[in-house]
């Protein structure tokens, strides 16, 4: 039976991961920072580990050996403002340094680690009275410098290294508030939304197909790449966000340019076609069906939490009622 171990995993995309790694027979330790995190998973193969960043450097006494799969999706700060935190964004270049030291340790074969394309966000910042565009995105930064030192190190101790980048993963069980969240939610409640002019390059991904990526690069990426995990053919922010609400509420204002925000994902720094080239894989899931998916269910997490059906319940949503 094939091993493997998710740091992170009561989170969005490692709780999924996790899932869809038992679902394929896969034995699991799930690293979470406190137990009864994965109470919602029920199974023989999932051994859940109560460990956080302190803790990091004796996750060896805690896991087992000859381990085929380390996945290291932990990491603190991912939006909002601790992802500006510099002291936040150093610790978990310190966690991601001890899990491989870990990995080493319990004799790991192929480790992947979760990067994001924020490594590429261009924002504009002054320099020598000039302004100019230069990747300056703190978490950015940060989970570039983890990757780059993950690989060193890998390559080092001979473990079969990938990172994988994300732009927005979307989708039943994200419990954040992050863009994606909010703005299906307004949408919902009928709201308009107060956006940026939106004219740059996007993406959207939905969980199922971050999943896939991430076991297409595991089962068969070539070693030392990193990939990312999208459309290969991506759509401007403006163009996503219409669909979503021409699927959600069609009749819903989008104010584009409400808000300045010239910061991009400078893709063309991106092989945005590497992953299929390598593995065949890419993205299947249907968007619309994927963004109704979503709503309903954060409608249904919505009931939950007041007991009550709200208004957001009375909208419809593709033309049938929720």
């Amino acid at each position: 039976m094939r091993r493997a171990i998710v740091t992170g995993a009561s989170g969005f995309i490692g709780k999924a991961l996790t899932k869809r790694l038992l679902s394929e027979g896969v034995e699991v330790w799930a690293v979470v920072t406190g137990y009864g995190k994965m109470a919602d998973i029920v199974s023989d193969r999932m051994h859940e580990v109560a460990c956080d960043f302190m803790r990091y450097g004796e996750l060896a006494e805690l896991l087992p050996r000859d381990v085929e799969w380390f996945i290291h999706a932990a990491w603190a700060g991912f939006y909002g403002p601790q992802s500006r935190d510099l002291a936040v964004q150093a610790e978990n270049i310190l966690a991601a340094a001890a899990v491989m030291e870990q990995a080493k340790r319990i004799g790991v074969k192929r480790f992947l680690f979760l990067g994001s394309s924020y490594q590429y966000r261009m924002e504009l910042v002054k320099e020598d009275g000039r302004e100019v565009f230069i990747r300056n995105n703190i978490y950015g930064i940060a989970k570039e410098a983890a990757g780059r030192m993950l690989r060193a190190k890998a390559a080092e101790y001979g473990i079969a290294f990938n990172s994988v980048l994300f732009t927005n993963v979307f989708g039943v069980g994200d419990k954040s508030t992050r863009s994606t969240n909010t703005m299906i939610q307004q949408l919902l409640k009928g709201e308009s939304l107060r956006l940026i002019s939106g004219e740059h390059l996007h993406d959207w991904t939905y969980i199922d197909d971050a999943v896939s990526g991430m076991m297409a690069v595991l089962e068969r990426g070539a070693v030392g790449v990193e990939y990312y995990i999208g459309k290969r053919q991506p759509e401007t922010f403006r163009e996503i966000v219409t669909r979503v609400r021409d699927t959600l509420a069609p009749e819903a204002e989008l104010q584009f340019g409400a808000y300045e925000d010239r910061a991009y994902i400078d893709y063309s720094l991106i092989d945005l076609e590497r992953l299929y080239r390598d593995t065949g894989f890419e993205c299947k899931a249907d968007f619309e069906e994927s963004i109704r998916k979503t709503a309903a269910w954060l409608l249904k997490e919505d009931t939950k939490m007041n007991g009550t059906v709200n208004n957001m319940a009375k909208i419809t949503i593709g033309g049938g009622s929720m």
